[in-house]
């Protein structure tokens, strides 16, 4: 259909998806005769790209375009691809659930932001091609014109729209306008969880077509015999020629079935799978052009509840990406996709879900070279509607997420959004699923495209994690036939164990998102995967999410990049930091989550099951481990390396291995581990022979050993007590007891103070964006400022030693003392200083983030060496990443730079630990296993500052020791911290040891 005639407005009609638009049709780019047609896309002849910079005028509203736009050239400049807000015109906005609008549909608000683009383009008619105008994608709606006259209308952000732009051209320069406008009735189809950025975000260009041609074809492949037949459906008006050709590039001889319709049979078939993407090449020809169409064949099925690929099971170690940049925002190139995709390769990731939309189409594309199984999700998200349904008392039915999808005049716009996406990428190996949107409710609209889709593509399963809001909605229950598994967000185990008992329930369970990753996270990672291993009806599922949707707005004086989030463009209502919620920094700078994932989804696991005798694993279905992994191992006895071998891998896919080291039986030692290192065989485009693909690490000894403190002798010490404090001196040193807190208020050593400040119990952390389940609770006993007050001391002495004992509470105003304390400091001859703590907490007061001592010690001190978890920072339920061994580092190098800052860099499973100067150590020893951070930075500043880049050092190296730090979990958004790393004891006990040592004369 096409109008010569100005238009009506259409972009409040639902009924009007698309005015002039060519039909759906799956994505290719044609090549002249003569040309690779599986060269890349831009080097084809028949495609002329208009990307680049256009003319521009931003107008605050439509009300605002003058009524003969069209004959105004446009006085600025955007670039396409681009996001308005990004080049100049409006400000980002970042908000999750709610609309940036009235929820009115289908109508808009009337102040709608404008863009009209303008440029020229040459045109030569003379070979009677038909010019075919394409865009891949723009926000929210557009009405494009060529030479002043009115061409179309289309809607759909993230799905592509054709236009037969023949009839309006002419030959040489001819002229392309666009208005896009930042909302339309689409819009509330389109409420995912990222910025509100508006413009043309993907390629706009002329594909070149002769007048007979074909349109669209569809390649199918299914099992026959020993082999795979490959089907070709084509759609075309002129003769086609065919031709296969295997991955070496061996033609493959074409056949004919009984009905005369042709088809190639491949015995002995390279089978695609993420694991290895063998691609087959068809080649589809007229006598005015040719298209190339990479084929994987594979096969994917549910059989008794179990995810197979090629008949083999697979579990989808994944992610959810959003497409997503600091600098370019919503417009991602090849090079940039393709970075994704190889870092990911990089740390085991085998699964994408596209949330929540079909990402540009050279992006499959890739998935299918690279190899990933990807979840393609349609374009379909009315999160907001639950807004709809606030009551006055400020509670609201989740029901009301149904609203929109329950309405007659969005039952089309629904259906459109899901069979554009499948008819685009119909073709595409690499999607396993075909997804129907996200948070959008349920209803007889969802149901009607999902049976026309099984109709479309039997070859594919189809997922859709809002068929469980049934209420409101006409459809039976959950259990519907229409679906091929079960998806939820972010359940917790129990939850998961609970579904697999369901009697009347023998689908897959699918983990759409969970293990949200925001700031330090996610922290519950190898839980959910030893449940998801143990039980085969679990496919696996994608952490939310891959990357943090910051904005860069600058750099920091040594370079750094400032990254903005909600509130940072002064809008009136924004989602603060809830978009920075990623395994990888905005630039794709891996956070610690990312390397913690890396282990979790490693392709090997390894079991002790004897003293000596060992079982490997291999996770993935379609490699042998020996294919491309090396296997070395390392023994340490407290983190010094004792032993070391190899293992010569036989590890079937899916397999098992036992192997037998008999040289570890006459091992002894405290604190034995053995690692077992995984090496890259060979090079790949994400990695190099030899680096580390993964690990897994065992410990030999039943428990960890730690040193003994130093023997304390004799020695003359004098005491001196006064209101200011109690003074014990000795030989080279002179310690003070603070008595309002019971602790050392100043520790001399030789001539060098080696406390800044007094020592401070210490029960706080800066929140970390995990912890959003606690923080109000700590914030409402107010743990970040309990103050000590100390009821009594006393002081005791032997010949060895002075000790003091004071009886204290933490308190603060209003509330009962959230702790009350029996505390004793031991000074002894040597200069050392041991500080015991026995506390109790007050029933009814929160889990605690930790529990121990704070140290100011002088900034001079910038090294620690330790023993436990690293060299990465390490928690409780977050140390996969970790290995436990001897480590020594800068002061703040295990700690974070989160967007937002938090708590970070702490190090887990601690013996032994020295901080020091460049003349002075202090050494210290502890009862039990313990964790410490170490950094310039108080946890004080890490609350206060919204920004890294607003962070100011304390001037003091600040030194916690914790007997006991909580775990990180994923609670920004999933479900509570388990029990095991909540610190709920009501009785607590600590011990420290501080030993000072003389490393050279000051």
């Amino acid at each position: 259909m096409r109008c010569n005639a100005m238009p009506v407005w259409y972009h409040e009609n639902p009924a009007m998806l698309h005015v002039g638009v060519e039909s759906r049709r799956n994505e290719y780019t044609p090549f002249a005769p003569g040309q690779d047609p599986f060269a890349l896309k831009d080097e084809s002849s028949r495609r002329i790209l208009l990307n680049g910079v256009w003319d521009f005028d931003g107008y605050a509203s439509l009300e605002d375009l003058p009524e003969n736009w069209l004959a105004i050239r446009p006085r600025g400049s955007m670039p396409v691809p681009g996001n308005w807000e990004l080049n100049g015109f409006g400000k980002p906005v970042y908000v999750n659930v709610r609309y940036p609008i009235p929820y009115d549909p289908p109508y808009v608000p009337v102040a709608n932001p404008a863009g009209v683009y303008r440029r020229t383009f040459q045109a030569d008619l003379s070979s009677g091609m038909r010019w075919l105008l394409n865009f891949e994608g723009v926000d929210s709606c557009f009405y494009v014109y060529i030479n002043g006259q009115f061409l179309g209308y289309s809607q759909v952000t993230h799905n592509s729209s054709e236009f037969d732009a023949t009839p309006l051209l002419r030959q040489g320069e001819n002229e392309i306008m666009l208005l896009v406008l930042k909302w339309c009735d689409g819009t509330y189809l389109e409420d995912q969880d990222k910025w509100r950025m508006s413009g043309v975000i993907r390629d706009v260009f002329f594909l070149l077509r002769p007048e007979k041609r074909i349109d669209r074809y569809t390649v199918t492949t299914v099992p026959a015999g020993k082999g795979m037949d490959v089907h070709v459906r084509l759609e075309a008006t002129a003769p086609v020629t065919l031709r296969l050709f295997a991955p070496d590039g061996t033609p493959l001889p074409e056949k004919t079935d009984a009905r005369g319709e042709s088809f190639f049979h491949v015995e002995e078939p390279l089978m695609w799978s993420a694991e290895k993407p063998h691609l087959y090449r068809l080649v589809m020809e007229t006598d005015q052009e040719r298209i190339g169409e990479k084929v994987g064949l594979r096969t994917v099925c549910i059989r008794e509840g179990v995810l197979l690929v090629n008949g083999v099971p697979v579990k989808l170690r994944g992610v959810n990406r959003h497409e997503s940049d600091p600098v370019t925002g919503a417009c991602i190139s090849r090079e940039q996709a393709l970075k994704e995709l190889l870092l990911m390769k990089q740390h085991n990731i085998n699964a994408i879900r596209t949330s929540h939309y079909p990402p540009a189409p050279e992006f499959l594309r890739l998935c299918d070279e690279v190899g990933f199984y990807v979840i393609d999700e349609a374009d379909n998200e009315s999160h907001g509607s639950v807004d709809a349904s606030l009551t006055t008392d400020n509670n609201f039915d989740y029901s009301g997420i149904s609203l929109l999808c329950n309405r007659p005049d969005y039952e089309a716009a629904i259906d459109d959004r899901i069979h554009g996406m499948v008819d685009r990428d119909i073709n595409r190996p690499c999607v396993l699923f075909w997804s129907m949107g996200n948070e959008s409710g349920y209803s007889v609209a969802f149901e009607r495209s999902i049976r026309k889709l099984r109709a479309k593509d039997p070859t594919r399963l189809i997922h859709y994690e809002s068929i469980h809001l049934l209420k409101g909605a006409p459809i039976p229950n959950d259990s519907a036939d229409t679906l091929d598994m079960v998806s939820r967000m972010y359940p917790g185990l129990e939850e998961i164990r609970a579904y697999l008992k369901r009697p009347y329930e023998t689908r897959p369970f699918f983990l759409c998102e969970y293990c949200h990753a925001m700031g330090n996270g996610p922290g519950d990672l190898e839980a959910y995967w030893q449940l998801i291993y143990s039980e085969p009806r679990l496919m696996g599922g994608c952490i939310w999410e891959w990357c943090d949707h910051g904005i860069q707005i600058g750099l920091t004086d040594s370079g750094e990049p400032m990254y903005a989030y909600g509130g940072d463009f002064d809008e009136p209502d924004h989602d603060g930091n809830f978009c920075v919620d990623g395994l990888v920094f905005p630039d794709r700078t891996p956070h610690g989550g990312l390397k913690e994932a890396k282990q979790v989804y490693r392709p090997v696991r390894v079991e002790q099951t004897g003293q000596d005798t060992f079982v490997l694993r291999n996770t993935r279905a379609f490699t042998a481990a020996q294919e491309d992994l090396f296997c070395r191992y390392e023994v340490t006895a407290n983190g010094q390396t004792v032993l070391t071998g190899e293992v010569a891998l036989c590890l079937p896919p899916l397999g098992e291995q036992a192997i037998t080291l008999p040289d570890l039986a006459a091992l002894t030692g405290e604190n034995l581990f053995i690692r077992f290192i995984f090496t890259a065989r060979q090079d790949t485009p994400w990695c190099s022979a030899g680096d580390v693909v993964c690990f897994d690490q065992l410990p030999l000894s039943p428990s960890l050993t730690l040193p003994a403190e130093p023997e304390h002798l004799p020695g003359p010490l004098t005491v001196e007590q006064t209101r200011k404090g109690i003074t014990i001196a000795g030989e080279g040193f002179c310690h003070t007891i603070d008595p309002y807190t019971g602790l050392p208020a100043g520790m001399r050593f030789g001539q060098e103070q080696l406390l800044d400040a007094g020592m401070e119990y210490n029960v706080w952390r800066a929140p970390t964006d995990n912890d959003a389940g606690f923080r109000r609770s700590w914030e409402r006993f107010h743990l970040q400022e309990v103050a000590p007050r100390v009821y009594d001391m006393a002081v005791t002495r032997d010949d060895r030693s002075v000790t003091v004992t004071s009886h204290a509470s933490l308190a603060w105003l209003i509330h009962h003392p959230l702790l009350r304390m029996t505390t004793t400091v031991t000074v002894y001859a040597n200069g050392a200083v041991a500080i015991s703590i026995d506390g109790q907490v007050t029933p009814q007061r929160p889990a605690l983030p930790r529990f121990g001592l704070r140290l100011m010690l002088p900034e001079t001190f910038r090294r620690a060496e330790y023993t436990g978890y690293g060299p990465g920072d390490s928690y409780a339920d977050k140390r996969r990443a970790s290995w436990w061994g001897a480590f020594a580092e800068e002061i703040d190098q295990a700690r974070e730079n989160h967007i937002k800052p938090q708590e970070s860099g702490s190090h887990t499973g601690c013996v032994a630990l020295q901080v020091m100067n460049d003349h002075t150590a202090v050494r210290i020893h502890a009862n039990a296993p313990f964790s410490f951070n170490f950094s310039r930075y108080t946890q004080e500043e890490l609350t206060r500052k919204r920004h890294h880049w607003e962070l100011r050092p304390s001037g003091h190296a600040v030194l916690c020791l914790d007997a006991r730090h909580a775990g990180i979990g994923s609670n920004s958004c999933g479900p509570a911290l388990d029990a095991a790393y909540q610190l709920t004891d009501q009785e607590w006990h600590a011990r420290f040891c501080f030993e000072p040592i003389r490393l050279k004369e000051v």
